[in-house]
């Protein structure tokens, strides 16, 4: 009377399909229930299994032939007779019902009740799966060829019985492989930077479906070999536009570049230029890996209730850099790094991307009374000393300060403006990804030094009271060693030289950390004697 269930999960790799076998439990009525049907006999009314006890056989169940299965055994009316065949299905996706509620759903690719069903959906899960990787692996296949492209992708079961990889080209999400192999979704995209260009979906039959969602355009039935040439289409003068930017880069720059130094960024439809050839061009502009770390104490200045939150937290926030005190911080650089709007902007898009970049900053100065007066509450609040917890992994660089007059700056606006007058979209790829490293040479004794991070999912949401400015915020562990730490330690804290009470709480600073059992931190007062 009961069948088996069978799952079927993609590999690590989701190259595979992985069969799984549960038996069912044994339905813990079945005797009574057949010594009813010893009784009445063959076929039941729905009426005599409610008024005997037997009322979940006759309501509304799914047949489990597929995650996405419909409702195939509907509610049952009082006269309707139910046959043997019938009721046995009932009681197995009763059963199955109740498993499927709690397996672990980790890579499920599908689901059928029936070993007489198994083989049929394995191969069909299979050749889905084949179709799909062979797919994507064409793409991958396509980029090897390509240099200078930043190429990300992830593939991942997001639903139960729905494979996902999301291609990310150039930091933005360019195109997304879609299986529906036992299940659907209803997708929600926050925003139009969130959509890919392309939707690329390997059907039951391993047909292949395009669907460009900007243009709203589709295509069916695609062959494997035509992909990259639907994909990856660009203007028919594109060898001429390269030739343009060469010779203005090549006139403006003093230097010798190639048509192959130029690429074609078809996620935001604009040509950039290869790392090295952009390195070349603005090597002092752009953050070193190496030169630009420190291994020295950077401070941070910061108020003395800003402390307590922080100490009696455990946790560092991270502010958007929406809310920072700099107007010019949402986009200082952007105009000039890049000469056209993509034709998905919108007004205001520039706050809603800048909520998801998060920044905090740092000073090489320490102890400083220009630094307390800015940042310090007026020498009343705090200065923290920070070092790196790992130089291997250290992700603080350091501000390159500009001016709107600097040589560079002058020759890249006059290579944006020619090449803007001949309609050609053009970005400094490279400088863009550096972009909240720049800033203007005005706060150049600072000495910042900057900890970035970018997130969709903020911890929260306040008012900045220096410019009453509301923006989101991240969070992470100041005291732990997780995977959301704080990747900075807090070595010690020096009290502001106009701390008021500044004796007293140097004991209650020292006291809330010994109450939470955090030893490793110093206490010190401001060596500053001449604020007044």
């Amino acid at each position: 009377m009961i069948d088996d269930l069978f799952l079927y999960r993609a590999s690590d790799d989701y190259k595979q399909v992985i069969e799984e076998r549960f038996v069912l439990p044994e339905y813990d009525k079945i005797f009574e229930l057949s010594a009813l049907l010893q009784r009445t006999g063959l076929p039941v009314s729905a009426r005599v299994l409610r008024e005997s006890g037997f009322s979940e056989l006759t309501e509304e169940l799914k047949e489990c032939t597929s995650i996405s299965s419909s409702i195939v055994h509907g509610k049952l009316d009082d006269d309707q007779l139910i046959s043997n065949v019938e009721l046995e299905k009932r009681i197995s996706c009763y059963l199955a019902r109740n498993v499927i509620e709690n397996i672990d759903e980790i890579r499920l690719l599908d689901i059928c009740l029936e070993s007489s069903r198994a083989k049929w959906t394995k191969r069909k899960v299979e050749s889905q799966l084949a179709a799909y990787n062979n797919t994507l692996d064409s793409i991958i296949d396509f980029f090897k060829d390509l240099k200078d492209y930043d190429i990300e992708y992830d593939t991942a079961i997001k639903y139960k019985g729905v494979m996902i990889t999301d291609l990310y080209l150039n930091n933005r999400l360019y195109i997304s492989f879609e299986a529906f192999f036992g299940g659907t979704i209803i997708s929600i995209v926050p925003t139009q930077y969130d959509m890919p260009i392309w939707e690329i979906i390997v059907n039951h039959d391993c047909k292949i479906d395009l669907y460009n969602k900007r243009l709203k355009t589709s295509c069916k039935d695609v062959l494997i070999e035509n992909l990259s040439s639907i994909l990856f289409c660009t203007q028919n003068k594109k060898e001429e536009v390269q030739q343009i930017i060469v010779d203005n880069i090549n006139a403006i720059f003093d230097i010798n570049i190639l048509s192959d130094d130029v690429c074609y960024d078809w996620s935001k439809d604009c040509y950039f230029l290869r790392q090295n050839i952009e390195t070349k061009i603005a090597d002092s502009f752009l953050a070193n890996d190496e030169t630009d770390k420190t291994d020295k104490e950077v401070v941070k200045y910061t108020s003395f209730q800003t402390l307590l939150a922080t100490l009696t937290s455990g946790k560092m926030r991270i502010n958007s850099i929406v809310g920072m005190n700099d107007k010019t911080e949402v986009n200082f650089m952007t105009d000039i790094i890049k000469n056209f709007r993509e034709s998905i902007e919108e007004e205001g898009d520039e706050y809603l991307l800048a909520n998801r970049k998060f920044i905090t900053s740092f000073s090489g100065k320490k102890d400083d009374l220009n630094m307390w007066r800015l940042y310090g509450d007026n020498a009343r609040g705090v200065c923290l000393v920070f070092s790196p917890k790992s130089q291997q992994d250290n992700p603080l660089r350091k501000i390159k300060y500009v001016a709107e007059d600097d040589e560079l700056i002058l020759k890249i606006n006059q290579l944006m403006t020619a090449l803007k007058g001949k309609n050609i979209n053009f970005c400094f790829n490279k400088m863009l990804s550096n972009q909240h490293f720049i800033k203007h040479k005005d706060y150049v004794d600072e000495d910042e030094y900057r900890y970035y991070l970018e997130s969709d999912k903020p911890a929260g949401w306040y008012i900045n009271n220096d410019n009453n400015v509301m923006t989101p915020y991240v969070e992470k562990d100041l005291f732990g060693n997780g995977a959301n730490s704080f990747p900075f330690q807090l070595k010690s804290i020096i009290l502001g030289p106009a701390m008021v009470a500044q004796d007293v709480n140097f004991f209650q600073i020292k006291t809330l950390l010994n109450v939470n059992r955090i030893f490793s931190i110093n206490i010190e007062k401001s060596k500053i004697s001449s604020y007044r």
